[in-house]
């Protein structure tokens, strides 16, 4: 009970924060319907605990609590590529930034 109180008040003050943030332009509408999926799902969870054995015997997942922190490691993995891959395009970003900086610094002393 006093679970499911906490839980309650932590995913409405997190839906919440994401809404301020979309409408701060914070987020991007996908990224706020993603989170809305997973702490909505979280609060189904520890109202409705039944979901995680049936989930788990679907999956074929022998013992029912392992089903979460197996979400959780691969939802982390996808989250750590998606992280990889925009540090990459920023690190691309910042090297071209540079070379025209140096590039444009480069002309105007040689015109001087």
């Amino acid at each position: 009970m006093i679970l499911q109180i906490i839980v309650s008040v932590l995913v409405l003050a997190v839906l919440i924060k994401l809404v301020m943030d979309l409408k701060k332009g914070k987020i991007t509408l996908n990224k706020f319907y993603l989170w809305v999926l997973v702490w909505i799902a979280l609060a189904v969870i520890v109202f409705f605990p039944g979901i995680v054995f049936f989930l788990a015997s679907l999956i074929g997942i022998e013992r029912a609590r392992d089903l979460p922190i197996y979400a959780a490691i691969i939802i982390l993995f996808y989250i750590m590529f998606k992280i990889s891959i925009k540090t990459e395009r920023i690190e691309q970003e910042i090297t071209t930034l540079v070379k025209n900086l140096a590039l444009k610094k480069a002309k105007k002393s040689k015109n001087s």
